[in-house]
């Protein structure tokens, strides 16, 4: 996930109470205005089924390409 799509990400999730399963952020972030189609959106259905705790969790759930490894 590049840093503008966690960016969204984290705008989209923002006011979202923590703990919450997979469904319930997508649908969140679905809610909020994000596009079905967008890379924040494509990114958190491509998580793993689970229950996630905080933002940090979900940043860590979703594989980095190579050109998006942080430094």
């Amino acid at each position: 996930m590049s840093a503008n799509t966690f960016a969204e990400v984290q705008e989209l999730l923002n006011d979202l109470d923590f703990p919450a399963d997979k469904d319930a952020i997508v649908e969140h972030a679905e809610r909020r205005g994000g596009d079905g189609d967008s890379a924040a959106v494509r990114a958190l259905r491509a998580m793993p089924v689970a229950t996630y705790r905080n933002i940090s969790e979900i940043r860590s759930s979703v594989d980095l390409g190579p050109d998006e490894t942080p430094d």
